[in-house]
């Protein structure tokens, strides 16, 4: 991960007022850094040996609270994270077949819908499931 990345995820920890922390900062960078959320695993395995196990996953919910990151759940009951670097507002495609995770930019979650009276709806989660490129047959 590069210096730039690096210094903009201690300016996003840093605007919660919270400690900068070593940890904190690797993995948001990680996260700032993917092209697709990735899940415990994957940012264990980039980040391996410096961080444990528990380490990551406290910091993902720490990032989680603070809206500095986002998580999405697949079929196979793991949570997935990328940065929120804006308001989240694009839909999922999920691969059946990889399992990897990957943010449509450019597909909204507007919808025209209707909710009953009294509520008030906050976000819209949409997750396309299909097959990616990289394992689709040719």
């Amino acid at each position: 991960m590069n210096e730039a990345t690096r210094a903009t995820a201690r300016d996003l920890i840093k605007k919660t007022r919270a400690r900068i922390t070593p940890a904190r900062v690797d993995i948001l960078a990680t996260l700032l850094g993917a092209q697709r959320p990735l899940s415990h695993l994957d940012i264990q395995e980039l980040l391996e040996p410096s961080l444990d196990r528990v380490t990551v996953y406290r910091v993902l919910d720490w990032l989680t609270e603070e809206n500095l990151a986002h998580k999405l759940s697949g079929d196979d009951r793991v949570w997935r994270f990328s940065a929120a670097k804006a308001p989240h507002h694009h839909a999922h495609f999920h691969c059946q077949q990889c399992g990897r995770f990957y943010c449509l930019e450019d597909v909204g979650t507007d919808l025209p819908m209707t909710l009953p009276k009294q509520f008030q709806a906050d976000s819209v989660e949409i997750t396309v499931k299909g097959v990616c490129a990289d394992c689709k047959p040719t």
